[in-house]
Formats: structure tokens, C-alpha cells, sequence
């Protein structure tokens, strides 16, 4: 088959290998369209901490079942259109047994630590496999990974109905948060965002942005909340600034969420969490509970509009290479897929 393959940080090309062999609780996906992450990049610059080569990156993907393996097989049938939780967990260490498989003691991640999914086929587990209906675009539910990220950062957070919420990064997690906040019930949610293409687009869907690099920001910041802070603050930028920031905007008895990977350990105003009562909440990729969550939330059909307006450029596997390169360059744009 067709595969995307870094052998080496700095370089993919688009090579034949052999298809994945398919074991007990198995299932064998052809892929249709698989969206470019931060992480994937990551992953080609040798920026992740625990990725090994050679591999074949991609993690948010659909596709059609080929082939299904063990308990659970018997609910899908070859020509399903099908999404599933990129990694595979043990389940049976200490963290899936509390249902915290996302952070299983012997995690293995689609596209770091095994092959994912910038192929024309992958392998997952059947029991992280869900059916999408027929009549769904399949663009769409390309993105079901990344608002399965939302949704469990959000649910982490404990974000209540009513409440306000700041989002510090306004790319597509950062987007994606946004909107399953206030679907959630939040009644405002600021995007703070350096880039403008961002901000507008985050406008025009309706919400409230500020631009850190304004002079006047912190009083564009206490004015939205009449000095009180935010009651979730999810950093989702990676930035020192964006902690900074976090934590200064959190109201009291507030919670800071960190969703942004950093390269490098950043300082926190430990006086401030201790004066303010602030709680913070690291997340990492999403529960299956959560994924489950986010394939629901697609079938709804209650923010499609919103989730496919990230969706801004499309390529053939065959220019997988310069998918790559120009998911590399800043530039007005969201999401990028890659079908098969």
C-alpha cells in the first residue's frame, strides 16, 4: 500500500509497504481522509518526546472497515464507514482500570509510536470503533479526533452552564474548544489570538476575541468580566505568555486548563493560585468516553456547520509531501486533510 513514512526528523516521503496485519481484536480500515495535527509535525521534526522512526504519522481519520477481529466484530459489517481512538491501550494498568486509558502506562499513539493513519490503510482496535452514518461528510467526520480533544478538555475543565470561559490560541483545538464551550452552555467565551485571520473567523461565528499584543489588552481583559476573571481558562497556545496569562485571567476559585504542548518547562505565579484558590488541569489527547462523546456530538449534526467551516484545504495522497510543507507556513487557514 501507499504510505507516508518518516524514517528520519525533517523528512517524509510517500513510499509502498506491506498492509497491517490484523490480530485478534483488530480491525483493518481503508482510509478516505486523515487530517494534518500540530503533533504531526511535531513528530516529522523529532519535537516529540517519545516518537520513534520509522513511522507513518496521522491520527484523525475516517475511513470504510475492511476487515474486523474478536468481541465486538459481529456489530460491523466490510463497507461500514467507521472513526476510532488512535492508540492503543493495555487496559488493564491502574489508569484504564479509573477510565483514564488516554494516559495507560503503556500507551501506544497512532503516528508517534506505531503507524497511523497518511495511508490507504491502518489498523486500530475494534473496541475504539464506532459507525458514522452513511449520509455524513466524510470531512467531516475527519474531524471527529480533534473534537473528541475538545470535548474532553472541556469536561475536564467542569465548565458549568452559565459560566464564562477564555480561550488563550485560537487554532483549530483552540476553535474547536470555543464552540463546544458554549455549546456546552457557557454564557461567553473570549478567544485571545495574536494572528487576525483568526480573530476574524472567530467573529464571525460569534465570539468575543482580544489581541494580546494590544496595548490596552488587561483592560480589555477585566472589562469583559467586570474585573472578575474567567471561570475556565483554557491555555491552549504552548506559550509562556499564554500561561502567564491564564492564570492572571482566572477568577477566583477559577480552574486553568493546559492543553498546549510546550517544549520547555514555563513558570507559574504560584502566588496567585494560592491567593485566588485557582485550580489547574493538565489534559492529555482524550478518554474513549470522551471520543464516544465527540461521535455523538457529530451524528447530532448540532455544530457541523461550525466544525466543517475549519476545514480549508484539501490534497491527494499522492502531494502527501506538500500537504506537509504547507501545513509548515503560518498562513490564513484551519485545517488541512489529505484523502486517499
Amino acid at each position: 500500500m501507499k504510505a507516508a513514512v518518516i524514517r528520519e526528523p525533517g523528512s517524509i516521503h510517500l513510499e509502498e509497504i506491506g498492509l497491517p496485519a490484523v490480530g485478534e481484536g483488530e480491525a483493518l480500515i481503508k482510509v478516505r481522509y486523515c487530517g494534518i495535527c500540530g503533533s504531526d509535525l511535531h513528530v516529522l521534526h523529532g519535537q516529540h518526546p517519545t516518537a520513534t522512526f520509522p513511522v507513518v504519522p496521522g491520527h484523525e481519520f475516517v475511513g470504510e472497515l475492511v476487515e474486523a477481529k474478536g468481541v465486538g466484530a459481529d456489530a460491523f459489517a466490510p463497507g461500514d464507514l467507521v472513526v476510532a481512538q488512535p492508540f492503543f491501550s493495555c487496559g488493564n494498568c491502574e489508569p484504564c482500570a479509573q477510565g483514564h486509558d488516554n494516559v495507560c502506562q503503556h500507551l501506544c499513539f497512532m503516528g508517534a509510536h506505531c503507524n497511523g493513519a497518511f495511508a490507504e490503510y491502518v489498523k486500530v482496535l475494534t473496541r475504539k470503533m464506532y459507525k458514522i452514518p452513511k449520509d455524513m461528510d466524510l470531512r467531516l467526520a475527519a474531524l471527529t479526533e480533534p473534537v473528541a480533544v475538545a470535548v474532553h478538555d472541556v469536561r475536564r475543565s467542569g465548565l458549568q452552564v452559565g459560566e464564562t470561559a477564555l480561550v488563550i490560541g485560537g487554532g483549530p483545538i483552540g476553535m474547536l474548544i470555543a464552540m463546544v464551550a458554549r455549546h456546552t452552555g457557557a454564557r461567553k467565551v473570549v478567544i485571545s489570538e495574536i494572528n487576525p485571520f483568526r480573530r476574524e473567523f472567530a467573529e464571525k461565528l460569534g465570539f468575543e476575541t482580544v489581541n494580546p499584543l494590544d496595548a490596552d489588552f488587561d483592560r480589555q481583559m477585566m472589562g469583559l468580566t467586570d474585573g472578575k476573571g474567567f471561570h475556565v481558562s483554557y491555555e491552549v497556545s504552548g506559550s509562556k505568555p499564554g500561561i502567564t496569562a491564564a492564570v492572571q485571567y482566572t477568577a477566583i476559585g477559577g480552574m486553568v486548563m493546559v492543553v498546549g504542548m510546550t517544549r520547555e518547562p514555563y513558570p507559574v505565579d504560584l502566588s496567585t493560585m494560592f491567593s485566588r484558590e485557582l485550580r489547574m488541569q493538565g489534559v492529555r489527547i482524550h478518554s474513549q468516553y470522551s471520543f464516544i462523546g465527540a461521535v455523538e456530538l457529530l451524528k447530532s449534526g448540532a455544530l457541523n456547520e461550525e466544525f466543517l467551516s475549519l476545514v480549508s484545504k484539501v490534497y491527494p495522497l499522492d502531494e502527501v509531501e506538500q500537504a506537509f510543507a504547507f501545513s509548515e507556513i503560518p498562513g490564513d487557514y484551519f485545517k488541512v486533510l489529505v484523502e486517499m
